[in-house]
């Protein structure tokens, strides 16, 4: 073990060489943050719930910005001081997690100036290790990987980018950005509206719908980041949910329980030229362009550190049937018939 891992392990050890294990969590009462305190209780870790401010920033600050001043909300920082007091990790869940948001002073907010002034209130009061979850949404049309490159194509995903290259910035405390991918629940709006379209004579893909598509379950999320909280070994500073195997076409038959139309890839193409075109009118309007090219054509992504540490999760196709189930339960019966 090299000089700096073993100084992470004392770092992060109790009397007696017992791991703490108490774990700050903003956002905790979020979907995302739910499911962290509900895999921490797993894990025996104590969890210390922190309630996150709500935050306007105008978007010209946030474009601009190449640093969060110093000086820019100081009293928040000494705020988020006193309720992080004592933990030695820290897991920021908090924002706005709306991928169709518009442009606001909350949005940016939330999502690309907290992440700095949790950064530097969890340096204060001497926390190891900050884990920010972001989107892998910030990365756009690219092939998603590990690297600081974003391409936004939303105010939400260009929210959550400017978040993460400003987090960098700063260096009072080791940061390490998640990104997760698509993640689904039956409690999501969007989950419920995708299990509609699988239902639907809507449902399609292109070709023979094996192209792979970052689709994943909170259960997964919420064990990525956890890990990423607890671990003793150096992380790198952006880490990606890995792969679990899923593609187009399964993602729709599993989620529908019917085999979706396949659309032959050079029509599907033009379809989404056309929806790529109206995209440009708007940020909002290149969104929805972007969600019918996931959908037909998937999003290749590279694997990362967690799954080189042997933790990418196994696909469960049941898991994603009971999901399917479980929507229907709650969906009434003009809405289902409507869906079809």
């Amino acid at each position: 073990m090299s000089e700096l891992s073993a100084q992470r392990v004392a770092d992060l050890a109790g009397p007696g060489n017992r791991p703490i294990k108490r774990i700050a969590v903003l956002g905790s009462s979020g979907f995302v943050g739910r499911a962290v305190v509900a895999e921490l209780g797993c894990k025996g870790a104590e969890v210390q719930p922190v309630t996150a401010p709500r935050l306007s920033w105008p978007l010209t600050q946030a474009l601009t910005a190449n640093a969060v001043p110093a000086d820019l909300h100081e009293g928040v920082v000494d705020a988020l001081a006193n309720q992080l007091d004592g933990a030695q990790v820290v897991i920021n869940t908090a924002g706005l997690p709306d991928g169709s948001a518009p442009d606001s002073p909350a949005l940016y907010g939330g999502n690309a100036l907290l992440p700095t002034l949790v950064a530097r209130a969890s340096a204060l009061v001497g926390a190891n290790r900050m884990v920010h979850v972001s989107s892998a949404a910030a990365q756009g049309p690219m092939a998603l990987d590990e690297t600081p490159r974003t391409m936004p194509f939303s105010p939400y995903s260009r929210s959550k980018a400017i978040g993460e290259r400003l987090l960098q910035r700063e260096d009072g405390i080791g940061t390490v950005i998640y990104r997760s991918t698509w993640v689904h629940d039956v409690d999501r709006p969007n989950t419920r509206a995708l299990i509609r379209l699988a239902q639907s004579r809507m449902s399609c893909v292109a070709g023979d719908g094996t192209a792979p598509t970052p689709q994943v379950l909170i259960d997964d999320v919420a064990r990525a980041i956890v890990h990423l909280g607890l671990t003793h070994e150096p992380v790198p500073p952006i880490v990606l949910q890995p792969y679990n195997g899923m593609t187009t076409g399964l993602l729709l038959r599993l989620l529908g329980g019917r085999e979706p139309l396949h659309v032959p890839p050079r029509v599907a193409r033009y379809v989404t030229r056309g929806l790529t075109a109206y995209g440009k009118t708007s940020l909002s309007a290149n969104a929805q362009a972007r969600r019918v090219d996931m959908l037909l054509f998937g999003k290749r992504q590279t694997p990362g550190w967690l799954a080189d540490q042997g933790l990418a999760p196994e696909l469960r196709p049941e898991a994603w049937e009971r999901l399917r189930t479980a929507a229907a339960g709650s969906v009434s019966a003009p809405a289902a018939v409507a869906a079809r």
